[in-house]
């Protein structure tokens, strides 16, 4: 498992996640208090400035300030009173006439000159606003319409005024959520970094775990500590690291026990067609009794491939379950009478009780495979004059079928172990029975195609019973 690089990280994800989460919410805030901060002092600007231009305005024209401009010395003493108002309010005031022609400035900048400003042509025309701001100079503007006699627009007043107190006062604000931004930002990262590195701890743990278990180590588990998702989910890795565990046992003891099965018939044919080859002068009737020998070695061979390969289909589901309409009563009638001529040469008495009529949906050689496999255990592992009982029942939902023997029994800490391949317990092993060590095995394997289960209660030396459950319906 190749290493992780940091910008591919979960830790690092989070982290970003976090941040961008936390930051980007605060930024907006602050960005829209500031914008909300600005128009509201810039709108007090022009509502004030607003209404100093209403005043000169309505001053000027009752003045009558244009029909006095060829007057010398009372045009000059306006002009002076305008001047010192200006100064007095610290803004400048600009007077047009209709033909936007500056007629007197405060600042003697633009006299005699036509300008065109937007805020005088909408006081002049009547349209639009009357308000503007130039935000690369910081002044803000507010002009009113003058009138004469006759209520006609006949010049307009603008007054300007600098709004560099506004802006220096924003920009220390802005600078100010500035820093404590970035100071907040640094904190948060802070915080975040530590917060993923807490959650992403047990993850790296389990990840060690991984790495270790994908090189074969499936001894290894992991550390799991309080009750989180992390817990539950590093208690669920350790559950699946055991039954691989005990799979790969399973596997090393299944391919172990193989080689035994298959290595004692193989010992004892080499042995049997060395003693007929070294011997030069064998009598026919040793030769018969090696060859026969040596065919049964080779039977016994065959059955254990046979179970084996009838194991590897079932686990493959290379042929899958041919469904159909099964009645078991007569499928376990057939089972018995076949198995019959082996229960009476052991003098085993074999009973069949069928409660119900039942009919099911399963596949019936498979069925009849898993059933003939735990029928035929009970028989061998019975002694003469003993009892194997078949018992056939039903529910709305399951059949229920029980074979129940007066066998040998098996000890209780074996039974879990029961169905494992090639396992039997020690006082089984003798070859007298014949058997592989396989047929319990695909008994629960073909049970478990059906979705059905299998249990197994017994009592050393009074006898086992094996109880199946198997759903009537497909898919129950």
């Amino acid at each position: 498992m190749g290493k992780i690089s940091w910008y591919h990280s979960i830790r690092w994800k989070l982290a970003l996640s976090y941040l961008l989460v936390s930051i980007l919410p605060v930024v907006f805030f602050f960005i829209t208090v500031l914008n909300d901060i600005e128009s509201y002092y810039i709108a007090e600007r022009h509502r004030r400035l607003q209404y100093t231009a209403h005043v000169e305005a309505g001053t000027l024209t009752n003045a009558n300030y244009f029909d006095n401009l060829t007057q010398g010395p009372l045009m000059m003493a306006m002009n002076q009173g305008i001047s010192a108002r200006s100064q007095a309010g610290s803004y400048r005031i600009i007077v047009f006439d209709n033909r936007f022609m500056v007629v007197h400035d405060t600042n003697m900048l633009q006299t005699r000159n036509t300008i065109i400003v937007p805020e005088v042509v909408s006081a002049i025309t009547g349209t639009g606003s009357t308000v503007g701001i130039n935000r690369e100079e910081e002044v803000v503007y507010a002009a009113s319409a003058i009138f004469n006699e006759n209520g006609d627009r006949i010049g307009a007043v603008l007054l300007a005024e600098s709004a560099a107190d506004v802006f220096d006062s924003l920009n220390l604000i802005r600078y100010t959520i500035i820093l404590y931004s970035v100071i907040a930002g640094l904190v948060v990262c802070v915080l975040v970094i530590f917060a993923s590195q807490v959650l992403i701890s047990p993850l790296k743990g389990i990840l060690r775990v991984v790495s270790k278990m994908s090189d074969g180590h499936f001894t290894h588990r992991v550390k799991v500590k309080g009750q989180d998702e992390y817990s539950y989910l590093g208690r669920s890795f350790n559950q699946m690291s055991e039954k691989l565990e005990q799979a790969e046992k399973a596997r090393e003891e299944f391919v172990s026990n193989v080689s035994h099965e298959l290595k004692t018939p193989l010992s004892s044919i080499k042995v049997l067609s060395e003693s007929i080859l070294l011997e030069e002068t064998t009598p026919i009737a040793t030769y018969r009794e090696f060859l026969q020998d040596i065919n049964s070695e080779v039977d016994r061979m065959t059955v254990i491939v046979n179970d084996l390969l009838e194991l590897v289909k079932l686990d493959r589901r290379e042929h899958g379950l041919h469904i159909s309409s099964v009645e078991l009563n007569s499928l376990i009638e057939d089972i018995l009478k076949r198995l019959s001529p082996i229960a009476e040469q052991k003098r085993i008495i074999l009973l069949y009780e069928d409660v119900r009529q039942v009919i099911l949906d399963a596949d019936e050689v498979k069925l009849t495979l898993a059933i003939s496999n735990i029928v035929e255990n009970g028989i061998k592992y019975t002694s003469s004059g003993g009892t194997v009982k078949v018992v056939l029942d039903a529910d709305y939902q399951n059949a229920v079928i029980t074979i129940q023997d007066t066998g040998i029994g098996i000890p209780e800490e074996e039974q879990s172990m029961i169905f494992n391949r090639f396992y039997r317990v020690d006082k089984m092993r003798a070859r007298g029975t014949g058997g592989t060590g396989l047929g319990l095995a695909i008994s629960h394997t073909a049970i478990l195609l059906h979705n059905g289960i299998i249990q197994l209660a017994s009592v050393l030396n009074e006898g086992s019973t094996f109880t199946i459950r198997l759903p009537i319906q497909r898919g129950l």
